[in-house]
């Protein structure tokens, strides 16, 4: 029988072969699967010691494409009962007509995991990857179309458009017919394509400025 408390084997750091490692936005991030969390409770409490409730998932009403998942986790860890409230989310993935939800069970999914991992770590669980915010969304961050490298690109070389180019811009998207308002990483990836095609072309064959001859 281990000598460790429940507190102590909840925050044990994971087996290398269950952490995962991601890039997002030029950094490595290391993350577990939601099922290593549910199996670390299961394993270190008992199934009939923990439990987490969904207190609301719904579709953000200021932003009709983001949901958001509110997940309160309690558990019974060495004699003590706690309880433990985090909010996760993810954007609502849809085909490139703009309309159509390629899966909304799935999002409802991403987000209420997202919560209840950020829940668990009250309890200590992960910690040891010291979990950024930015670590924390790495599995929402993987569903979107375009890659955060690439979509860095893009706002650099967007940048550095000087003004008249960020409006020739603006008015070619709006041409487009796309169903996005403006670019943004959830974009279907041939659009996204053509905007960074645009963006360079308006970077590098800008029209020559016209100069007095005297």
């Amino acid at each position: 029988m281990s000598d460790k408390t429940q507190a102590d084997q909840l925050a044990e750091p994971f087996d290398e072969t269950l952490i995962y490692q991601r890039s997002l936005g030029g950094r490595n991030f290391d993350y577990v699967a939601v099922a290593e969390y549910i199996a670390r409770l299961n394993n270190v409490l008992g199934t009939s010691n923990w439990n987490y409730e969904v207190l609301k998932c719904h579709v953000q009403p200021e932003y009709k494409d983001f949901i958001i998942s509110h997940v309160r986790v309690t558990a019974n860890v060495d004699g003590s009962t706690a309880t433990k409230e985090a909010y996760g989310g993810t954007k609502i993935k849809r085909l490139k007509d703009g309309e159509t939800v390629m899966d909304l069970g799935n999002d409802f999914k991403i987000a209420t995991s997202d919560a209840f991992k950020k829940a668990c770590q009250g309890f200590g669980i992960a910690l040891h990857l010291a979990r950024s915010e930015d670590a924390l969304m790495l599995e929402v961050e993987e569903s979107y179309p375009v890659e955060g490298e690439h979509w860095q690109v893009f706002t650099e070389n967007f940048r550095s458009l000087n003004d008249i180019q960020k409006d020739q811009f603006r008015g070619w998207f709006k041409e487009q017919g796309f169903a996005e308002t403006k670019p943004n990483r959830s974009m279907q990836s041939s659009d996204f394509e053509k905007c960074q095609v645009e963006v360079i072309r308006l970077k590098f064959d800008a029209e020559p400025v016209e100069t007095e001859t005297y």
